[in-house]
C-alpha cells in the first residue's frame, strides 16, 4: 500500500507541474508581465528547488519522511491555487518561489520512503516505476492544463492546488507514523545536516565519495536534457520546417517512450546486466541520439533520435538513482536524494540558458555539446569504476595478508 502511494503522489507532484507550465505564460502576461519577468516566473521554481532539496533531505533523515512529504504536498498545493489570484507579478515570484520550495520536498522524502520500504535486489524496479510516473505526468500534464485553461485562466492552478492538498490528506490517513521497513534493519534518525555543502556533498563529509559520480551523471543528464526542453521546438520548426503540431508530438513520444523505458524495461536490463552496464548503455543511449538530432535533415530522422534520448532518459537517470539509494545508509537516504535533487535543478537552471546561448550563435551547437558532455561522462564513470575495483582488491589482498 505504501508503494502503491508513493506512485500515485510521483504521479499527482508531475502531472501538476505540466498542468501549470503551459498555462503560466498567459496568466503572467494576463498581470502585466514582461517577457523577462515571465521567464522568472518559470526558472524561480527551479532555483527555489536547487536552494532547498537538499534541506528537506537531510531534515527527512532528522524528523521521519512522512511529515516532511505531507508539508511538501500540500504547501505545493496552497501555493499553486493563490497563484491562479496572483494580483501582480511580485506576488506571482514570491508564490512560485515557494511552490518550488514546497515542492522539492516531495522527491527526496518519496524516494527514501520508497528506499527504505524495498529490499536492495528490488530497489531499481520500484525507482524504476517512480520515475516512470514522472513522465507519464508530464506527458498528460500540458493538454489538461491547456484544456482547464478554456475554462478560465485560474482553473488549472485551483486543481492543481486542490489535488495536491487532498494528496496531502490522504498521505496524512493512510501513510504509516512509523517508518520500520521490513526488509532493512532500523536505524536511530541522526541530527540533520543544514549546511548546504554537508547537504549537496553527504559522501564527501564522511569520507565516502561512492555516490559522487552518480550526483555528477545526474547534473549532466539534467544539463543536457534542459537542452531538449529549450530549444526541440524551435529546432523542429525553424531548420526541418516542421509545425507546433509535430513539435508536440515530439515531446510527447519522448515522455512516453521515456515512462515505458523506465516501467517496463529498466529493471529487467538491470537486473541481467547490473548497474554500470545500464549506466554505461543509457548514457551512449544519450551520446547517439543527441549526435542524430544535431545531424537530423529530416522529421523522422528528429523523431528517431528522440526516441534514442528516450531510452536514454528510461536506462540512465534510475539506474544512478539506484546506485545512490544502494551506496547510502538508510540513516541518509534523504540527504543522498536531496543531493540528487539539487544536482537536478541546477542542470535545469543553467542548461535552458547554455542551449538558447549556444541555439542563438548554431542551430545544432546545443545537441553537440550535449552529446559531447554525455561521452565525457561515460569516460569519467569508467576512470572511478576501474580505480574503485583497484581499491576493492588492494582492500581484499591486504585483509589476506592480516589474516594469514
Amino acid at each position: 500500500m505504501t508503494i502503491l502511494f508513493l506512485l500515485a503522489t510521483m504521479f499527482i507532484a508531475n502531472i501538476g507541474f505540466g498542468v501549470i507550465l503551459p498555462t503560466l505564460p498567459f496568466l503572467s502576461r494576463h498581470i502585466g508581465a514582461s517577457t523577462v519577468e515571465m521567464g522568472l516566473a518559470l526558472s524561480v521554481f527551479a532555483v527555489a528547488q536547487l536552494l532547498s532539496s537538499t534541506l528537506w533531505g537531510a531534515v527527512s533523515d532528522s524528523v521521519g519522511r512522512r511529515p516532511v512529504l505531507i508539508t511538501g504536498i500540500v504547501g505545493y498545493g496552497v501555493s499553486s491555487a493563490l497563484l491562479g489570484f496572483a494580483p501582480n507579478v511580485a506576488v506571482l515570484l514570491v508564490l512560485r518561489f515557494l511552490a518550488g520550495l514546497f515542492a522539492s520536498a516531495v522527491m527526496p522524502s518519496s524516494l527514501a520512503l520508497a528506499s527504505d520500504w524495498t529490499a536492495p535486489h528490488d530497489r531499481a524496479r520500484i525507482l524504476g516505476y517512480m520515475g516512470s510516473m514522472n513522465g507519464i505526468g508530464f506527458v498528460f500534464g500540458p493538454p489538461i492544463g491547456s484544456f482547464l485553461s478554456l475554462i478560465g485562466l485560474q482553473v488549472p492552478f485551483f486543481c492543481v492546488g486542490l489535488l495536491a492538498i487532498l494528496n496531502g490528506l490522504l498521505a496524512f490517513r493512510l501513510l504509516p507514523r512509523e517508518q520500520r521497513p521490513a526488509a532493512v534493519v532500523s536505524d536511530r534518525y541522526r541530527r540533520p545536516d543544514l549546511s548546504l555543502l554537508g547537504g549537496f556533498w553527504p559522501g564527501a563529509k564522511r569520507g565516502r565519495m561512492r555516490i559522487a559520480p552518480f550526483l555528477v551523471g545526474s547534473f549532466v543528464f539534467s544539463l543536457a536534457d534542459a537542452s531538449i526542453t529549450a530549444t526541440l521546438a524551435y529546432y523542429l520548426i525553424g531548420r526541418l520546417h516542421s509545425d507546433e503540431i509535430m513539435a508536440g508530438w515530439a515531446f510527447m513520444v519522448n515522455g512516453c517512450m521515456g515512462a515505458l523505458a523506465q516501467g517496463m524495461m529498466f529493471s529487467n536490463v538491470y537486473r541481467r546486466f547490473g548497474e554500470a552496464v545500464t549506466i554505461l548503455l543509457g548514457f551512449s543511449f544519450g551520446v547517439l541520439g543527441y549526435l542524430t538530432l544535431g545531424f537530423a535533415q529530416w522529421l523522422a530522422w528528429a523523431f528517431a533520435a528522440i526516441a534514442l534520448l528516450a531510452l536514454c532518459r528510461g536506462f540512465a537517470y534510475p539506474a544512478m538513482t539506484t546506485a545512490i539509494s544502494i551506496r547510502t545508509p538508510r540513516e541518509s537516504q534523504g540527504s543522498s536524494f536531496g543531493a540528487q535533487s539539487a544536482c537536478n535543478s541546477l542542470g535545469r537552471v543553467i542548461g535552458p540558458l547554455l542551449a538558447g546561448w549556444l541555439f542563438a550563435r548554431q542551430e545544432q551547437s546545443p545537441y553537440f555539446v550535449s552529446s559531447g558532455l554525455m561521452l565525457a561522462t561515460i569516460g569519467l564513470y569508467l576512470l572511478w569504476a576501474q580505480r574503485t575495483r583497484k581499491q576493492t582488491i588492494g582492500e581484499s589482498r591486504a585483509d589476506s595478508v592480516h589474516d594469514t
